[in-house]
């Protein structure tokens, strides 16, 4: 009877890591068009963030799954391990207790944004006090930066966080606020497609530099893949798919 159950134990071991292998996984975002195109409460309707990640996990034989919620209700969701992760997002300490990041595959960066009729003469900044006593409206739950942070803590500007991106380009074109913040490979198009195009200027300095990766939440099983992810990601730049995706092209 010892004996069976001996080798009964070492055949569970073997089999264990096949059996904690994801056969479906849920990573979660806000609408953040070209990045990941659809709406609230539906799944991903493309986008070049959604088709790259489709694109890695049909490698690894996954199954997929994209939903579309608030941002800070995917932070949530992860960190409760309701999903799997996060289909895109920027490394921050105190996101890392509950997120690990694959390798960066894109590029990008934050820019802030101004309604040219508020200012005439164009703005530009050296530090955060140039912000003094203007108003800011960002997503809430995004991660501006720990200058960003520290400024707010301060009281230099008032931030607004609002729910999405459709709230958020809402009370910035009315003027109601000074300032916006996007990530500059969704910004432009995010309002030029609310039709503010031309009406709006950036800065010459951008708010940072950073690079988007996929954030695996540390109590799902997708955790572990997180090094076969990243192979599968440097395939996809290395044959120009990441890139093709990127601009539109067919594969």
């Amino acid at each position: 009877m010892t004996k069976f159950l001996l080798i009964l134990a070492g055949v569970f071991l073997l089999i264990q890591p096949s059996l904690a292998r994801p056969s479906l996984v849920k990573l979660c975002s806000d609408p953040s068009a070209p990045m990941i195109l659809g709406e609230i409460g539906k799944e991903s309707q493309g986008g070049f963030s959604s088709e790259t990640l489709k694109e890695v996990f049909k490698r690894m034989n996954i199954k997929l799954e994209l939903p579309l919620r608030p941002w800070k209700q995917c932070l949530k969701l992860v960190e409760h391990g309701k999903m799997d992760g996060l289909q895109t997002c920027i490394y921050s300490k105190n996101r890392m207790g509950y997120l690990s990041v694959t390798d960066p595959w894109i590029i990008g960066g934050g820019v802030w944004y101004y309604m040219k009729n508020k200012f005439p003469q164009g703005f530009e900044w050296n530090s955060y006090e140039d912000f003094k006593g203007y108003k800011i409206v960002g997503i809430a739950g995004s991660y501006y930066g720990k200058e960003f942070v520290d400024a707010q803590e301060r009281g230099v500007f008032k931030f607004h966080a609002v729910k999405n991106i459709k709230t958020l380009i809402k009370v910035f074109s009315a003027g109601l606020h000074d300032f916006t913040l996007e990530l500059n490979i969704t910004g432009d198009h995010m309002l030029n497609s609310a039709g503010l195009k031309g009406q709006y200027a950036s800065p010459s300095k951008p708010l940072f530099v950073n690079a988007q990766r996929i954030c695996i939440g540390k109590k799902s099983a997708l955790h572990e893949l997180i090094p076969e992810i990243n192979d599968k990601l440097s395939e996809l730049k290395a044959e120009g798919i990441i890139n093709d995706i990127v601009k539109g092209k067919s594969h």
